[in-house]
């Protein structure tokens, strides 16, 4: 009979050895999820404190990834023998000539580890007494009794960024996906274009076109205090609130109230010293007006054509303050101006865009600012409905160049 041949090209690099250090097995292996130490802890067999450095010397040159090597003291793992260490009392034959047990050389573990912890929440302390005891690896436990191995505390943290990054894409995705969602605007009997820009990967800008009742619509942009997850959670949160209108009857549900909604909802959730400033416009498109609330927000630019028919402009500064601090219900309630009624005509067109526009930078530092700000939407109020994306996206990368975005930019154009 031939003797078959097996072509190892039909196996998966991913099931080929990938490591050369020679681990014990522990029938644990599979038994922690990849935020545990266990998932990370080499469970690797102790050697004696009275054992000659002979011992691990042979290890280490059996085992080329392997840094430490764990040490026992009367039937308890004290701590570990580092390969630095080893080297560096063994470089020479007179040194290693004179060199003592393993116990003489150990770096003991000020504490011991779980294999079921969690290593989000043991970093910290790990990190501050490797550097404080300068020490590069922890002896694990297995429920806090057993000894299962060893961690190092530079694996420790490469895993954490790993997991951070997976967590930052994640959470990146459904961010634009719940914008995407809430954007939808193929429907509208008016034009709406949106260009967003995060400055990481998650950010704090929020925007939202949407129908709330036949002939009612409502286009908003928000900015969120802070950066990366504290401000995305919160546009989170103010995603879950739009959603939440989908199950509740919205055709009595006027401007003036879900303004107020959105700031006592808000006024629960967001932080003390956090805030939400928003530009939001509340379309009743029977009724052929358009109500604006600019709540600490940029300022609004609204064009429109004269008698003449050239372009005017009418910059709509913030008249309430953000949301989250429940002020925004006082000022409307107390009867203050609150907001702007303008009435909707042919070529008529609104700009909501986040302060992230003003504050980009070129490489010279120098700001975009308000008034470069205000000529760009007078020259997009002539641009062609379907390059008003590009053409935004042509002025920031233009104006930056290679410096890096210090904020999120948000640019919404509304058309009639």
């Amino acid at each position: 009979m031939e003797e078959e041949v097996i072509d190892s090209s039909f196996f998966s690099d991913d099931l080929k050895e990938k490591n050369s250090i020679d681990v014990r097995k522990t029938g644990l292996e599979n038994s922690f999820n990849e935020r545990q130490v266990g998932s990370i802890a080499i469970p690797v067999e102790a050697v004696s404190s009275r054992a000659t450095l002979d011992v691990v010397i042979e290890m280490f040159e059996q085992q080329p990834d392997l840094d430490a090597v764990p040490v026992e003291k009367d039937d308890r793992v004290i701590g570990v023998i580092e390969r630095r260490t080893v080297e560096d009392n063994t470089s020479n034959a007179f040194k290693r000539f004179v060199a003592k047990t393993c116990g003489d050389y150990v770096k003991e573990s000020p504490f011991t580890l779980n294999c079921s912890d969690f290593l989000e929440k043991i970093a910290a302390r790990v990190n501050e007494a490797a550097i404080k005891e300068e020490i590069k690896h922890f002896i694990v436990l297995v429920n806090n009794r057993s000894f299962y191995g060893i961690m190092s505390v530079a694996q420790m943290n490469s895993k954490l960024e790993e997991l951070r990054i997976q967590d930052l894409e994640k959470a990146a995705a459904i961010q634009q996906n719940m914008l995407k969602k809430n954007s939808n605007t193929k429907d509208f009997p008016f034009t709406v274009r949106i260009w967003n820009k995060m400055a990481n990967a998650v950010g704090g800008d929020y925007y939202i076109a949407k129908e709330l009742s036949e002939g009612k619509y409502v286009i908003a942009s928000f900015d969120v205090s802070g950066k990366n997850f504290s401000a995305a959670l919160l546009t989170i949160t103010l995603g879950s609130i739009f959603s939440m209108l989908n199950v509740q009857g919205t055709s009595n549900l006027t401007s003036a109230k879900l303004v107020v909604m959105l700031d006592n909802f808000l006024q629960e959730i967001v932080p003390v010293g956090n805030f939400i400033t928003g530009a939001l416009c509340y379309v009743d498109y029977t009724a052929g007006v358009v109500e604006l609330y600019n709540c600490g927000h940029t300022n609004v630019f609204a064009y429109m054509k004269d008698e003449e028919g050239k372009g005017k402009v009418a910059t709509l500064q913030p008249p309430l303050p953000p949301f989250g601090m429940g002020a925004v219900t006082d000022a409307i309630n107390a009867g203050e101006k609150s907001a702007y009624r303008m009435p909707i005509k042919p070529d008529f067109q609104i700009n909501l865009y986040s302060d992230g526009f003003t504050d980009m930078q070129n490489d010279n530092g120098e700001r975009f600012d308000e008034p470069r700000t205000k000529e760009f939407f007078g020259e997009l109020f002539t641009t062609d409905v379907d390059a008003v994306e590009k053409t935004i996206e042509k002025t920031v990368t233009g104006w930056i160049q290679n410096s890096l975005l210090p904020d999120d930019i948000t640019v919404m154009n509304i058309r009639f």
